[in-house]
């Protein structure tokens, strides 16, 4: 089943964000994007919307309100940078509240809870520069030191991210793998490999946990903490410690 939904939002980098994350799930088909209310009137009336992505603070009308007076309401997961209107947002039966800035893990998330029977929706594999990587291998290859190493899934830590840069911590090396790369090229390819985003720096194994304490992970063979993150912290405990994804 093909889900159709539409992206409100009156900021351009929000919408820009929501329609990259839409694009990795093929069963979500993006029929429009628009600044304002308003302008989506005549494509919510004429085109069967599955689901809305709705942002609450815009201009012209609040979001909230616009879709209580809706003649005909889709599905809506709520976008805003306030938790002000959480409860009201749930009040009206929305799939769920994003506050932004929105991770990829959280959207994952709320995309899920629109399937009735807890299915999962599968999302499109990544394919980045500097990054070898499908369904059927437990590898990657990357660029570094002017060759593409191999590097098997099992042997990964951590993936640590520096700007360009991405740091991949192995079992047993003291030295991390330093590849010119983005942190995000690796977030959804990895994920259905057993991998999970805890920060926005840092990228771990979930075989590799060996305790979680106070919102830090500490892996095995290292000995540092890593921070999880306040925009990933839900996601991850859900996912990992309750099982509920």
């Amino acid at each position: 089943m093909n889900y159709k939904c539409i992206v409100i939002d009156d900021e351009t980098l929000a919408i820009d964000v929501l329609v990259d994350y839409i694009g990795k799930f093929p069963v979500l088909e993006l029929v429009g994007t628009f600044d304002s209310p308003l302008k989506s009137m005549n494509t919510i009336l004429t085109n069967s919307l599955d689901l809305i992505f709705l942002d609450i603070n815009m201009p012209d009308i609040n979001g909230i309100s616009f879709y209580e007076n809706l003649p005909i309401k889709p599905k809506v997961i709520f976008t805003t940078a306030y938790s002000d209107f959480a409860v009201k947002g749930f009040e009206i039966n929305a799939i769920d509240y994003l506050v932004k800035p929105i991770s990829f893990e959280r959207f994952f998330m709320a995309v899920n809870k629109l399937m009735a029977n807890g299915a999962h929706l599968p999302v499109a594999q990544a394919s980045p520069m500097n990054f070898s990587f499908n369904e059927s291998q437990d590898y990657i290859f990357v660029r570094a030191e002017y060759a593409s190493i191999k590097i098997n899934l099992k042997d990964i830590v951590i993936l640590e991210g520096y700007k360009d840069y991405v740091k991949i911590h192995l079992v047993d090396e003291p030295k991390p793998i330093l590849t010119l790369s983005s942190i995000k090229h690796y977030e959804t390819s990895l994920f259905s490999k057993g991998f999970v985003r805890v920060h926005k720096r840092h990228i771990i194994s979930v075989d590799k946990i060996e305790n979680i304490s106070r919102n830090r992970v500490k892996m095995k063979t290292k000995e540092e903490f890593i921070l999880i993150g306040n925009s990933y912290k839900d996601f991850f405990y859900e996912l990992v410690v309750n099982n509920k994804i």
